[in-house]
């Protein structure tokens, strides 16, 4: 609470809009990466690209024995706003598809 005489300033979102929905409990940890499926989601801002192939050399560095699945099978999550609601809509059925175990997602700014 302001002392007698201090400003008060509300606080408002820089996007302008409430949350239509409450998050979603996170998954539980893999134990382990190894033998497991891995997908890439991008929305092809910034250098996800370079992220990934990092990611990639590591993984094959270490022996980890994934299977590294490419974002280009799930499209792109940023654009003009018909594709990325499609892509996103789109996106738990095409990771069941690939059977998926994790996903590494990355966005840009």
């Amino acid at each position: 609470m302001a002392a007698q005489g201090e400003p008060r300033y509300d606080v408002l979102s820089p996007l302008g809009r409430t949350p239509v929905a409450a998050p979603a409990a996170l998954a539980d940890r893999l134990e382990s990466l190894s033998g497991r499926r891995i997908a890439f989601v991008w929305d092809h801002v910034f250098h996800g690209d370079r992220m990934v192939e990092r990611f990639e050399r590591h993984a094959d560095a270490q022996s980890l024995g994934l299977t590294l699945v490419p974002h280009e099978r799930f499209g792109n999550i940023h654009g003009n706003a018909a594709e990325e609601h499609e892509a996103v809509d789109l996106l738990p059925r095409r990771l069941r598809d690939q059977r998926v175990d994790a996903a590494v997602v990355g966005v840009g700014a």
